[in-house]
C-alpha cells in the first residue's frame, strides 16, 4: 500500500503545476484581451480615454510594432493608427501618402517621393520603417492592418484611422476578425464615416474635424452616425465640447502632448485625449482623478496633477 507520504508530495506538485499553469493563463495576451471591455462600454464610459497616437510614438517610431506594443504596455486605453492601401489593395499601417519620411523607400526602391498606393506589398515590406526614428530600430518594418490589430487588441482596442480606401474593406476585415464590437473606426471623411454606418450598424465610429468647430459643422459630424466626436484641441473650447455633448456624442481631441493644456480639457470636460505621450496622460488622468475624488477645489487640482504628469 502507498504511503500518505507520497501521496501528499504527488499532490503538492500537481498543486504547484496547476498553480503555475493558472499564472501563466492569467497573464497571457489572450486572457488579457478577454479582459478588455466591448468597444461601445468603453466609448460610452465615464473615465476620459486615453489614446496612444500612431502607437506609443514619443519613444518609438509611429505606427509600427514596437510602438503599438508600447503603447499597450503602458496601459493606453486605445491605440490609434493610419492606414492607406498598398498598390495591389492591402490596408497598410503607414500615416503619410508618401514612403520617404519614414521609409528609406529612394535607397531601396531607387525611387523619390513614392506613393503608398502606387507600391505592391511586397516591395512595401522590404523598407526598413525604424532607422528614421532612431539607430537601434533599424529593420523595423511596415506593419499591415491586420498584424497591427493582433497586435493592438492583445492588451488594447485599436482606432483605427482611415487615411485612404474604402470602408468596405475595412469593415471586412473587421468582420472576418470578429472585432465589430472590440475596434473604433475614424476618418476625416465623413462620407467614409457614413458609409461604415451604413455597412455596420453597430460599429463604434469617430467623425473627424480640424478646423474651427463651428455649430453647423459639428451638427454634419454627428449626422454621420458617429458616436465620438474628435477635433484638433486647438479648434475646440468647453462651447464646443458641451455642444458635442448636447448632440449625444463624445468629445476627443488630437494631438495633445502637453500637461498642462491636457488638464484645461479634463476640466472643460473632454472625454478622450489622443497623445503621444500615453504614459505621461496616464499619469496626469491618475493625478487629477485622485485630486477630484479628495475635493481639494481646482487650484489644488491644477498644481496635483500638473506636477504628478511631468
Amino acid at each position: 500500500m502507498p504511503r500518505p507520504v507520497s501521496i501528499t508530495i504527488v499532490s503538492l506538485r500537481l498543486l504547484s503545476i496547476i498553480a503555475f499553469l493558472a499564472g501563466s493563463l492569467m497573464t497571457s495576451p489572450l486572457f488579457a484581451a478577454d479582459a478588455i471591455p466591448p468597444a461601445r462600454e468603453l466609448v460610452l464610459g465615464k473615465q476620459v480615454l486615453i489614446i496612444a497616437h500612431r502607437g506609443n510614438s514619443s519613444e518609438f517610431p509611429e505606427n509600427t510594432i514596437p510602438a503599438f506594443e508600447s503603447a499597450v504596455k503602458v496601459g493606453s486605453d486605445l491605440v490609434e493608427l493610419d492606414y492607406y492601401h498598398s498598390g495591389d489593395n492591402q490596408p497598410v499601417v503607414i500615416h503619410d501618402n508618401i514612403l520617404d519620411r519614414t521609409t528609406d523607400a529612394e535607397k531601396i526602391l531607387g525611387e523619390g517621393k513614392l506613393l503608398v498606393a502606387k507600391t505592391p506589398l511586397a516591395d512595401l515590406l522590404k523598407l526598413d520603417a525604424g532607422t528614421w526614428f532612431d539607430e537601434k530600430f533599424s529593420g523595423t518594418k511596415i506593419p499591415t492592418l491586420t498584424e497591427s490589430i493582433d497586435v493592438i487588441q492583445s492588451g488594447s482596442t485599436t482606432l483605427i484611422e482611415r487615411k485612404a480606401g474604402d470602408a468596405d474593406t475595412v469593415v471586412k476585415v473587421i468582420q472576418e476578425k470578429e472585432l465589430m464590437d472590440r475596434v473604433v473606426v475614424q476618418a476625416f471623411d465623413w462620407d467614409y464615416v457614413s458609409r461604415c454606418r451604413e455597412l455596420a450598424p453597430t460599429l463604434m465610429l469617430a467623425a473627424l474635424g480640424g478646423k474651427t468647430a463651428s455649430p453647423a459643422q459639428l451638427k454634419a459630424a454627428a449626422k454621420t452616425g458617429a458616436q465620438v466626436i474628435a477635433w484638433n484641441h486647438q479648434e475646440i473650447s468647453k462651447a464646443q465640447i458641451d455642444q458635442i455633448h448636447e448632440l449625444g456624442c463624445k468629445a476627443w481631441v488630437y494631438t495633445v502632448d502637453d500637461p498642462k493644456r491636457a488638464l484645461k480639457l479634463l476640466e472643460d470636460g473632454i472625454d478622450g485625449i489622443i497623445t503621444n505621450r500615453p504614459a505621461t496622460m496616464l499619469k496626469l488622468r491618475a493625478a487629477y482623478e485622485a485630486a477630484q475624488a479628495k475635493a481639494t477645489g481646482p487650484k489644488a487640482t491644477e498644481s496635483t496633477a500638473a506636477e504628478s504628469a511631468e
